[in-house]
């Protein structure tokens, strides 16, 4: 599988060089995160290639809004950052047996994972971002966990990011400011 590099301002790099023809080429490519990446470089990339707005109608209003906020927004306080990881969850009695697999987006303080449901998407923008292990759960039991290398295809990025943002429409005047 090809590798591809998302740099911290957006562009995308293909073996060294910036990738200057169709993005969508590029979907099933395995992806890597230049050290620096944040959100915001997140919708850099998709303001640099248009056509990863026809992925998803969820793309372009997430991005217009971030573009909208611009960069030096506030962080959150409450994490240190970003990761987006993959769950393998194998589900058994009752019911069928069967075996979940999705993305997640999550904010990390410490060792400890955040949900981002009553975040402002704007004062996510400047965390730092980071691909994630793999998480195995077996039959939900969280201490049968086991956590593995992956990888990510640019398609399951920018498909999974922003499915996770659009839970967090906590929009900015509904915020408590003190």
């Amino acid at each position: 599988m090809d590798k591809i590099r998302v740099s911290t301002d957006g562009r995308i790099i293909k073996r060294g060089k910036p990738f200057s023809g169709n993005p969508l080429s590029l979907l099933a490519h395995m992806v890597d995160l230049e050290p620096g990446f944040t959100l915001n470089s997140f919708f850099s990339m998709v303001a640099q290639n248009a056509v990863f707005t026809e992925l998803s109608a969820l793309v372009q209003p997430l991005s217009a809004m971030a573009a909208k906020a611009g960069k030096g927004y506030p962080k959150a306080h409450e994490i240190d950052g970003l990761v987006f990881y993959k769950t393998i969850a194998m589900k058994g009695f009752p019911g069928k047996p069967g075996v979940d697999i999705y993305n997640s987006l999550k904010g990390v303080k410490a060792d400890e994972t955040i949900g981002l449901k009553f975040f402002q998407m704007e004062s996510l923008l400047e965390h730092d971002f980071c691909l994630g292990e793999l998480k195995h759960i077996i039959f939900g039991d969280s201490q049968d966990m086991f956590t593995y290398d992956t990888h990510y295809s640019l398609f399951e990025l920018i498909e999974g990011v922003t499915w996770e943002l659009s839970f967090n429409f906590n929009p900015l005047q509904c915020s408590i400011r003190g």
